[in-house]
């Protein structure tokens, strides 16, 4: 048994919970608006909880977390939430937040799956003992009924990566840690950027939580992200309100966002194992799985050298008969791969500098990857989005 100072803890907050759960009057919910920034208007709202208490909120949920009571609550949060669907403008959606380990309670599946969920957002607190795997039927389940799903604080937290490869998430949530103050940290900034890529070979939008100053915001739009929220455009009301002239004022006079600079050979270009001889190669082939490139004394590429397809064969060996230059565009790259007779067209292309040398080998699936790439969020539409 714990210590009396804890028992009179875990009395007081199971006395809360039950307060909350028998009268859920009590709960106050308010709507948090993310901004659409091309469009400079509200795409969807958020529902945050407030409690009748000085406790900050997230308390709420961590005491009902250690308690094994998270279910208990956010069956009253989703129910309370869900009720304002009615409500919710034309061509927004509607983010509720919900634990994972709750939608293993069948008394929150129930408030879920009880009605048709086109618009909503169930947004995935992290939670550091839950195995992605298990959401799984559940997460089946409820994209049937059409809703979509979003990781929150990604980029934090204990198990961020695989979350995303597990779940699959519509919808990616930057934390406001790698948010605020991003204008000045090239750090972050980069995280920023590869979970940008991420969400696109998700095919995924991303929402930058957390944006409070207009640096921020500059910055944000300037690398592509599609939707943000915080104090600086809109902060939480109780009603569906649309983006207030002075935020829509803010997006319209910022600078717009620089086009991408075009993507070129040598970006994509990886170094490679070198040889002097193509029996050399033919046996750094046979030890490392990887092309090797046979070079001469200059650094000139001659022969490329590629692992075996098939078990039993030996590795095969071709001349190099072109290269690219590393200013070529990948555009231009991809043609001429596609250009060569079939049975080499996808092997990797060798890049060389203006004097010949070897830089690196571009390999064809990369060539496919970066084609396919898109910036974070352009060019998406969220499937329930009627307007501009």
């Amino acid at each position: 048994m714990g210590a009396p100072g804890e028992v009179t803890h875990r009395g007081r907050w199971h006395r809360r919970l039950d307060a909350v759960c028998s009268d859920p009057g009590l709960l106050r919910l308010v709507l948090h608006p993310v901004v659409d920034v091309a469009a400079a208007r509200v795409a969807g709202y958020e529902v945050l909880s407030r409690f009748p208490s000085a406790v900050p909120t997230e308390e709420w949920f961590r005491a009902a977390r250690a308690l094994g009571r998270d279910a208990d609550l956010d069956r009253v949060v989703l129910t309370g939430a869900l009720s304002r669907l009615d409500l919710l403008p034309s061509g927004t959606f509607l983010t509720v937040n919900a634990s994972p380990t709750s939608l293993a309670d069948p008394r929150v599946m129930d408030v879920l799956l009880a009605q048709d969920l086109t618009g909503v957002v169930l947004e995935l607190t992290e939670h550091a003992d839950c195995d992605p795997r298990d959401l799984t039927g559940p997460l089946t389940l409820l994209r049937a009924r059409g809703a979509l799903v979003a990781l929150d604080d990604v980029g934090t937290g204990h198990s961020g990566l695989l979350r995303m490869a597990v779940v699959r998430p519509e919808i990616l949530k930057i934390d406001l840690q790698l948010v605020r103050g991003l204008h000045q940290d090239l750090v972050k900034r980069s995280l920023v950027q590869f979970l940008g890529e991420c969400a696109g070979r998700l095919d995924a939008w991303i929402i930058a939580e957390g944006v409070e100053t207009a640096d921020e915001l500059d910055v944000l739009r300037g690398m592509g992200v599609p939707l943000v929220q915080g104090f600086l455009l809109a902060r939480p009301g109780d009603d569906f309100v649309p983006l207030a002239p002075e935020a829509a004022r803010l997006l319209a006079t910022g600078e717009p966002p620089a086009p991408a600079p075009a993507r070129h050979a040598g970006d994509l270009a990886r170094r490679t194992k070198t040889a002097r001889t193509v029996p050399g190669a033919v046996q750094a082939v046979h030890e490392e799985g990887v092309p090797v490139v046979v070079v001469d004394a200059e650094d000139v590429p001659r022969v490329l050298v590629l692992p075996a397809q098939r078990a039993g064969e030996r590795p095969r060996v071709e001349a190099v008969e072109t290269t690219l230059a590393p200013e070529t565009p990948v555009r231009q790259v991809a043609a001429r791969a596609l250009a060569r007779p079939g049975p080499v067209r996808f092997d990797p292309l060798v890049c060389t500098d203006p004097a010949g040398r070897f830089i690196g080998v571009v390999g064809f699936e990369d060539l496919v990857l970066d084609l396919a790439a898109v910036p974070a969020g352009a060019g998406h539409r969220l499937p329930w989005r009627t307007g501009a």
